[in-house]
């Protein structure tokens, strides 16, 4: 890494490390910050993850936990793991002391981490335009603001495109996130209705009468499905024709539990999925939460030899994953994932470009050679900060929805490592389209070799084996 890039990231992690921290919010379980934070005694008292020696859950676990004032809300048979809800903390540890459980750990609701919010510089607000029917058979580029995305560029999606690489809807990628606006001109028809699911008991009808379960009230799933995947009308996506499932874990808040976290993978994985992108995680003290980090690789794992990669992110934070103790970082640390951090340009001389170094580091980006796999785009800066470039929901919430969707303009801007992974994630689903489904290690292996080596030779903390190039991937290029 050049000496520049070094001084940005110190820079942007002296000024901004703070603000990137999660927040404490109102949530069902009254949880504060991150999972690896305390719990309050109504946290204990209402919400346990219960970890079997065995990767099984036994047939009459449920009648146990009712015996001790608790009911079960999910089992999770494949890989013996099982959320409880109503346990007391004396439940709780009489629970535990049975000789084929392995743990029983609080699992609060919490809030993840937060990507930046756009800024309101008036010069880069786009126009409220009506939205007009994508041609088909057009290339990605043809999209209203394709001229804005500098990201598609930085990862050499546009040779991909040009040589016919433009996926395929037998590839399905499933999106662990806050939900998906199926209607929304760019994604209408690429999401699998039928299949798709809410692990989130929030009434989107209250809101929005009609609309399916898995309806996105944040915003943040449906801009990181737009990357994966997109009809093109307003922005581009890696791929132009895929399966998406939504799979809702987060609310309107962001807000999750572990438990769903690890239902959405393993329904995920059970779905035939061959990409699953969580621009999401929780940090755990592995002393602490040694059932919880055990649970993390069991899912991935599973998925895994399902035949599905997983693809996350380190957070936003500046982290020094190397050198952090006894904490982990999941889904992102867990052996069979995929973890990407975030670069961005420098600069930019308008809004259409031309941008400055596209491959620095982002600042806030969490790094370190035992946990970053690959790097792509997620907007950096300093000042005039460059964000990526994402569609406005149909379904913009009072308490999340950003000024600029709820003022009716087409698309919005923000950072964060959220926007990286989708890349991959993209990635990934064209070369399932290429290679064959069932072999996530292969296709794992081909996104690490193909990647751009940046920074140090070798495997960086800030580019893990390098920034990801989609037409060497594929063999466009050499």
């Amino acid at each position: 890494m050049n000496r520049h890039a070094a001084q940005l990231i110190a820079l942007g992690a002296a000024l901004g490390l703070q603000a990137c921290y999660d927040q404490p919010v109102p949530t069902e379980a009254r949880a504060r910050g991150k999972l690896a934070a305390s719990v309050t005694p109504a946290d204990a008292a209402g919400r346990h993850l219960v970890v079997f020696t065995a990767e099984r859950v036994p047939a009459d676990f449920g009648e146990r936990a009712a015996r001790l004032g608790g009911s079960l809300e999910t089992s999770l048979d494949n890989i013996g793991v099982a959320a409880v809800t109503g346990l007391s903390e004396t439940g709780a540890a009489e629970l535990a002391a049975g000789t084929d459980i392995r743990a029983v750990e609080p699992d609060p609701i919490t809030r993840g981490h937060d990507d930046n919010e756009a800024t309101d510089d008036p010069t880069e607000q786009a126009t409220s335009e009506a939205a007009v029917p994508a041609d088909a058979t057009a290339s990605p580029t043809t999209a209203r603001f394709y001229a804005r995305q500098w990201n598609m560029r930085a990862v050499f999606a546009n040779q991909a495109w040009a040589a016919g690489f433009l996926g395929s809807r037998d590839v399905k990628v499933a999106i662990l996130d806050s939900g998906i606006d199926y209607l929304l001109p760019d994604l209408a028809g690429l999401v699998d209705l039928e299949h798709s699911t809410s692990f989130v008991p929030e009434d989107v009808t209250r809101h929005f009468p009609g609309r399916l379960p898995f309806s996105d009230l944040h915003g943040h799933g449906t801009f990181v499905t737009s990357i994966v995947a997109s009809n093109a009308n307003v922005l581009a996506g890696i791929n132009r024709y895929v399966t998406l499932l939504a799979v809702k874990i987060n609310d309107s808040t962001r807000a999750s539990s572990a438990s769903r976290f690890l239902s959405g993978i393993m329904y995920a994985a059970d779905q035939g999925a061959d990409v699953i992108n969580i621009s999401d995680g929780r940090e755990f003290d592995k002393s602490k939460h040694p059932g919880v980090v055990a649970a993390f690789e069991r899912a991935v794992n599973y998925a895994f030899r399902k035949g599905a990669l997983l693809v996350t992110v380190p957070f936003n934070d500046g982290a020094d994953l190397d050198h952090n103790g006894d904490l982990v970082r999941l889904p992102c640390e867990a052996a069979n994932a995929i973890c990407v951090a975030g670069t961005g340009p420098t600069g930019a001389a308008g809004v259409n470009g031309p941008w400055q170094n596209v491959d620095a580091p982002a600042w806030y980006t969490a790094f370190g050679r035992s946990a970053v796999s690959v790097a792509a785009p997620a907007g950096a800066g300093p000042p005039p900060i460059v964000n990526v470039w994402l569609p406005c929901t149909t379904t913009p919430s009072q308490t999340a929805g950003r000024p600029d969707c709820l003022a009716g303009l087409a698309i919005t801007h923000s950072r964060g490592t959220s926007f990286a992974a989708p890349h991959v994630a993209g990635l990934a689903a064209l070369l399932v389209a290429q290679l064959g489904h069932g072999n996530p290690a292969l296709i794992r292996a081909r996104i690490l070799q193909s990647a751009d080596d940046l920074g140090e030779p070798g495997t960086d903390p800030y580019y893990g084996k390098g920034r990801i190039n989609v037409a060497r991937a594929l063999g466009i290029i050499r």
